[in-house]
């Protein structure tokens, strides 16, 4: 059975707030640089705000060590934060480097770059390993 958990309600609280602001970021695609890139980001905060909100519902049903579960909730929602906010940075800046299909033609300055890297690869790395041992801690529920 499917039981609400504390970590599970903020979860579900942060996914649709990052929801809210990819609605929001969506009505502001042509106002920025890049809007190839602005989508981009919408889509992102769209996708992972639904995925934070599915994480929090199924929480119930994780099974980890307490410090693995914190690590998991919160990771995977700090993950998907950094990766949005680099997105979003280059929107504005017009970076490329590290999303070069979305950045196309376009570029920035070395700091702007070099920032939308770091935020990027460490966003992708932090959600992939928090997504992962999700996956692992919901292995209890096949059986």
């Amino acid at each position: 059975m499917i039981e609400l958990t504390q970590i599970g309600a903020q979860l579900i609280f942060i996914g649709v707030v990052f929801f809210l602001v990819g609605l929001i970021q969506g009505a502001l695609i042509p106002a920025v640089k890049n809007s190839r890139m602005a989508l981009s980001g919408h889509m992102t905060a769209v996708q992972c705000g639904m995925a934070l909100a599915i994480f929090g519902i199924i929480w119930s049903l994780v099974v980890l060590p307490l410090f693995l579960e914190a690590f998991v909730a919160y990771g995977s929602a700090l993950g998907f934060i950094l990766i949005w906010l680099g997105i979003t940075v280059a929107s504005v800046t017009g970076a490329s480097k590290a999303l070069p299909i979305a950045g196309a033609g376009f570029s920035a300055t070395v700091t702007s770059e070099l920032t939308v890297k770091i935020m990027v690869r460490s966003g992708s790395l932090l959600s992939l390993i928090a997504c992962t041992l999700l996956a692992f801690g919901l292995l209890s529920i096949l059986g």
